[in-house]
């Protein structure tokens, strides 16, 4: 049987040029029919199968970021000029194409007091209420919020519950940033993350939170008290589960209470938001030991320095009046 030729360098050399040169046509036809993603995920092929082809990696890239920006819908840049001024050409592509358009009909929530939100809105055109609810289903007006304003900023900068309740009052246009498109920039766009973000804290309605969250503060005492907690998950059927942790008591009310825990990934904390826990208090005051349980939901996390997370629980049932006076130093 005869030896079969080994390919010379020339013919290894001219399969990778043709190679190289359909990659090259491949992008240009899907930045033509705008399929900016396909375009982007064959510019990553052609750098992996030359890395060499330094070139033509400029090219490429420079061919997809200026048509997506010229595809960029003009009048939502107008609407958000504030923020796309400070952004980069690259961070203004990244962002506007991790979003989403809907268009809403009135009456559809798109934030529910109480609840998980991982997403952030802005509104384009139309008006929404932003409310708490109260006793008989209704709700307590805070605001009524329209074009150019934003919503979910606090849960989507925060690991919270979401504040407040907001309906749609007319047809409503929006796009939706989804936390985990977010989360996804940190290797090409590190900046971009922050930059949303202190534009919300600049131009959201936290102030609308403020006030919920001062109502609700006054409804019980918060006092600073010293101890131990032991939180043991419970399932969906209200039972214990073998996952459990340790933490620092730092204040306590009949509603609820904070305490301190260690981890070192936010997204394990992340997943504690809205779960409900057994607990169990072990506490000192003038020299006498009080230990109580009880079980609540975390409906906020605050994050501390070095990995340090303050949980801060509802309870599910008011502690005693006669027990928090014990704690009280």
């Amino acid at each position: 049987m005869p030896l079969q030729p080994v390919p010379s360098d020339q013919s290894a050399e001219k399969t990778l040029l043709q190679r190289i040169n359909q990659l090259s046509s491949e992008i240009k036809l899907a930045v033509k029919a705008g399929n900016f993603e396909a375009a982007a995920t064959l510019r990553d092929e052609l750098i992996e199968t030359d890395p060499m082809a330094i070139n033509e990696a400029i090219k490429t890239a420079e061919l997809i970021e200026n048509a997506m920006s010229a595809a960029i819908d003009k009048e939502h840049l107008a609407v958000w000029h504030e923020l796309y001024d400070q952004l980069t050409v690259e961070e203004t592509n990244c962002l506007f194409y991790s979003m989403k358009e809907h268009i809403l009909p009135e009456k559809r929530m798109l934030l529910k007091y109480g609840s998980l939100n991982n997403r952030l809105f802005f509104l384009e055109k139309g008006r929404v209420t932003v409310g708490i609810p109260e006793e008989e289903n209704k709700l307590k007006i805070l605001a009524q919020l329209g074009r150019g304003d934003v919503l979910g900023e606090y849960t989507f900068a925060t690991i919270a519950l979401c504040s407040a309740t907001v309906v749609t009052k007319t047809t409503v246009q929006l796009r939706c940033l989804e936390g985990r498109k977010a989360e996804g920039w940190e290797d090409k766009h590190p900046g971009l993350y922050n930059k949303v973000l202190e534009f919300c804290k600049k131009h959201g309605r936290i102030d609308l939170i403020s006030q919920r969250k001062e109502l609700k503060n006054h409804t019980h005492p918060r006092y600073p008290v010293q101890g131990h907690v032991k939180a043991n998950l419970l399932d969906k059927n209200e039972q214990q589960t073998k996952v459990s942790f340790n933490g620092e008591l730092e204040e306590i009310s009949r509603s609820g209470s904070s305490f301190s825990v260690h981890c070192n990934k936010r997204a394990t904390v992340k997943q504690l938001l809205a779960r409900s826990f057994a607990l169990s208090f072990a506490c000192s005051e003038k020299g006498k030991k009080i230990n109580f349980s009880s079980t609540g939901r975390i409906v906020h996390v605050s994050s501390l320095l070095y990995n340090d997370y303050l949980l801060h629980i509802g309870f599910h049932t008011p502690l005693p009046e006669k027990l928090v006076k014990q704690l009280v130093p």
